[in-house]
């Protein structure tokens, strides 16, 4: 019987819209056979309140592992863990309050987070605000890039103990980073200190795509140290999913994406997913056998993304990563950037 992988394979080259034979989440679990075999491990994922964060915490929780999510709303982070705490005896989600635009919130909720657990074997950065207007963080930077990349570096870099702590060569930790195709739209600007509003660039678009791009060098980045003392770092293109709060600055959410991308395009409603689908890729990130011992990759439909051909420029939802998400002195100038931006020693 051929490995569930291949399968996974070939319904992704023939997609046929929402609910189509192209695995979930659930059934990446199911395939794996870890449903209640993760008792003794901790999961957390970012963004766990909406669209693929909920998915993905709810079926990690499947596992029986510990899952935590974040939410800059406490008392709504605690209606959907219960929410996706029904299902089985495993363990019920638990919150952590933070907000990922907020160093200082960020620093508050990973204290919060370490006071309950000494080890982390999964970290899933999966929250992200994409296409906004001009604005910045809380702390002055522009909100695309000081959102979906700095306050994961730095939540990252502030639970790297815990992620060593729970590393073995025999399971080693895993840091998943969520970016998409929208990487293709920009390369990282060090050139500009990332700050296309101060440089008087800023597109919502071009914005997203250096963030994007930024996710990829990252989990590039911790690949490349920490490699060696079993922590792994991967990146996922989830797909196009358009039922997400992710499409909320959007003019008409996304039932006006879906329709702007379509335009010219009559094949792209066939290659949108639904949520449990977009989930499935950063959960076999997380919890793959064939990815065990993995790293430094970026990944799409439950598999490893290929680069995409010289000069050629892909639409929303066409595949493969640019050469320029492999940059080995990009990563490392973006690592040591961020360490300076958000406060750490980078180390």
């Amino acid at each position: 019987m051929p490995h569930a992988i291949d399968h996974y394979v070939s319904v992704n080259e023939n997609p046929n819209g929402p609910g189509d034979a192209r695995p979930t989440a659930e059934a990446i679990i199911k395939d794996e056979g870890l449903v209640g075999k993760l008792t003794d491990k901790v999961m957390f994922v970012t963004g766990g309140t909406a669209g693929l964060g909920k998915e993905t915490a709810r079926v990690l929780r499947m596992t029986g592992a510990r899952v935590y999510i974040n939410a800059r709303d406490a008392s709504k982070g605690e209606k959907v863990a219960k929410e996706i705490s029904t299902e089985g005896e495993h363990p019920p989600v638990k919150v952590i309050e933070m907000d990922l635009s907020s160093l200082a919130s960020i620093r508050k909720g990973a204290a919060d987070f370490l006071a309950q657990e000494p080890t982390l074997n999964v970290l899933i950065t999966n929250a992200g605000v994409m296409a906004c207007a001009s604005e910045r963080t809380a702390d002055g930077f522009e909100m695309q890039f000081g959102t979906n990349h700095l306050g994961h570096f730095l939540l990252f870099n502030l639970l790297k103990p815990a992620l060593l702590a729970a590393a073995t060569p025999e399971l080693p930790s895993r840091f998943i980073s969520l970016s998409s195709a929208g990487h293709r739209r920009s390369n990282i600007r060090p050139d500009i200190g990332y700050d296309l509003i101060k440089s008087g660039e800023y597109d919502p678009w071009v914005a997203y795509g250096q963030s994007k791009t930024a996710n990829i060098l990252f989990a590039n980045e911790v690949d490349k140290r920490y490699a060696g003392h079993n922590l792994r770092g991967l990146s996922v293109h989830p797909g196009v999913i358009l039922e997400t709060e992710l499409s909320r600055h959007q003019e008409g959410g996304g039932d006006g994406l879906r329709e702007k991308l379509s335009q010219g395009n009559p094949g792209f409603k066939k290659i949108e997913k639904s949520v449990g689908q977009g989930a499935a890729t950063q959960v076999w990130a997380a919890v793959a056998e064939s990815l065990k011992g993995k790293g430094g990759l970026y990944l799409e439909d439950v598999k490893i993304s290929q680069r995409m051909e010289e000069g050629k420029q892909a639409g929303a939802g066409g595949k493969g990563h640019m050469p320029y998400v492999y940059d080995e002195e990009n990563a490392t100038r973006l690592w040591s950037d961020s360490a300076r931006m958000v406060g750490v020693d980078g180390e």
